[in-house]
């Protein structure tokens, strides 16, 4: 099985995860207990939550997901939640398929890009692209 494989099999199952509300409580109180250590080194004074829970308390959100994941991501937090704020969609619509002589393929049309579609199946949001295009060694210690 190719890294590729492996790394969409791991969202997949983490979001089914999610649906059906298997995740389990030892893993999530440990996550928990990660970020409180955290917070506490660096004196961060900010909260933590849930997808859901993040998404109900900001104003302007940020979608960061692997292309592929990004509108079932958005039906778990529920339209509801995201209804009136400004989403920064920083994803890109890459298959999950390899490149083709180099070139990345893509699971999206010429016609219709996907912050398009997320905007049709989430009418009530505000959809912004930004950073979709910025290589991610420009992201990490620049």
């Amino acid at each position: 099985m190719s890294k590729n494989n492996k790394n969409q099999n791991d969202v997949e199952e983490q979001i089914k995860e999610v649906k059906e509300d298997k995740v389990q409580d030892e893993e999530t109180d440990k996550l928990k207990q990660e970020l409180e250590e955290w917070k506490d080194k660096i004196h961060y004074k900010g909260r933590m939550g849930s997808l859901k829970e993040t998404a109900q308390f900001g104003d302007v959100l940020v979608l960061a997901v692997k292309g592929t994941a990004a509108k079932e991501v958005l039906q778990i937090i529920g339209e509801g939640n995201i209804e009136g704020k400004t989403i920064i969609d920083v994803t890109n619509p890459i298959a999950d398929a390899p490149p083709d002589n180099g070139v990345l393929r893509f699971f999206t049309t010429l016609e219709r890009s996907l912050m398009e579609e997320l905007q049709s199946d989430f009418p009530k949001a505000h959809f912004v692209k930004a950073f979709n295009s910025i290589g991610n060694a420009f992201m990490v210690n620049p």
